[in-house]
């Protein structure tokens, strides 16, 4: 009786370590020819872009473009959405958006559209335009790709904005949902695989989504420094060119010092005093709070604007007032450091809030 569970125990070990080496030889593989892999181990980063348009099966003339770089030291993917009504100076051309100069070329012919754009975003950008990877993506087979998620679908659908802050947040929590829904559409990936415009190899690809949601990195969002004149937006070069000295190129810093910064808080949240319940929240979390005030637009979010470069700090604000999304949006040329804009998501009680206020029913 004994030697037969002996044999048993022996037979289930071989069948387990057999499994496991079945796992492991192509995991191996994988992980040594995962060209993203490789490149984050010999720098320590990676960059991409990825650019989403629309057809005339769902979301015409609409087109979103984004620059992303992994950061493996912070686990960061750092995030930065091109404000594509930004327009293009060309010689003995009409000014054109970023979004209209690709639709109408792309009109007559996709790939040069596209590489027309990576051109404008090079003038743009400089450098930091030289990608490691692309994806080009029109927003149908992104569908086909998360297979349908209502939650997905229901945020990209939102496209009307009262303003920019507001399409901000929007791209935000859609490059949140699509890092997150990555890795367990991993099948449904592979198996559309060949509808994706990338330079980026299908094992390589699948790798890299086992890898989010092990490592689920950490979303720095930021968007284009533009400036806005009467007549169109143009990219503020300045400011761009501080924001990717400063912040896109650099490690964040993990020190988190609250003395020196200005910060200036709005109600957007249509309830009663919240600006000023939150200033004196902050200033209990030795925060110096500038000013306060009421906000035209409401939000149904709390969004925290980092115009400075104090993005670690920006994320202690979220903590402290139990709310927020952060999102840089680099400004050198305004006073304040954060600028705070409570949404109804925000939730904070004082001794002069009733007992009903205190329920919910502020």
């Amino acid at each position: 009786m004994f030697q037969t569970i002996k044999k048993i125990i022996k037979i289930v070990v071989v069948i387990k370590c057999g499994f496991i080496i079945l796992v492991l030889i192509p995991s191996i593989y994988v992980y040594k020819n995962d060209i993203i892999a490789k490149d984050i181990k010999d720098k320590g980063n990676a960059s991409f872009s990825v650019l989403i348009y629309g057809t005339d099966k769902m979301f015409s003339e609409r087109f979103d473009a984004y620059t992303a770089l992994y950061d493996k030291s912070t686990n960061m993917f750092k995030i930065l959405s091109v404000n594509t009504e930004a327009v293009v100076f060309k010689k003995k051309e009409k000014a054109r958006s970023l979004k209209t100069r690709f639709n109408e070329n792309a009109k007559k012919d996709l790939d040069n559209a596209l590489k027309v754009f990576y051109s404008d975003l090079h003038e743009i950008l400089g450098t930091t335009a030289d990608f490691d990877f692309y994806i080009n993506i029109n927003f149908e087979t992104l569908d086909i790709m998360m297979r349908h998620n209502k939650k997905l679908k229901l945020t990209l659908s939102q496209d009307n904005f009262e303003n920019k802050d507001l399409e901000s947040l929007n791209r935000l929590e859609m490059m949140e949902q699509i890092l997150h829904l990555i890795p367990h559409k991993i099948l449904n990936i592979y198996k559309n695989y060949k509808l994706l415009d990338t330079n980026i190899p299908k094992l390589s690809f699948l790798s890299s989504a086992v890898r989010l949601k092990f490592l689920k990195p950490a979303i720095m969002f930021c968007e284009l420094p533009v400036k806005y004149t009467k007549m169109r937006v143009e990219p503020d070069k300045q400011n761009i060119e501080e924001f990717l000295d400063k912040i896109y190129r650099v490690n964040v810093s993990s020190q988190i010092s609250t003395r020196d910064l200005l910060i200036d808080v709005k109600n957007a949240s249509k309830k009663l005093r919240m600006a000023e319940k939150a200033t004196w929240l902050l200033r209990k979390n030795k925060f110096d709070v500038l000013d306060w005030g009421t906000f035209p637009i409401s939000y149904d979010k709390t969004l925290i604007k980092d115009c400075k470069g104090n993005f670690e700090q920006s994320l202690r604000i979220a903590e402290v007032l139990k709310a927020g999304k952060v999102i840089v949006s680099y400004n050198n040329k305004i006073y304040s450091d954060i600028s705070i804009f409570v949404g109804r998501d925000c939730m904070i009680y004082d001794n002069l809030d009733k007992k009903g206020d205190r329920n919910g029913k502020n």
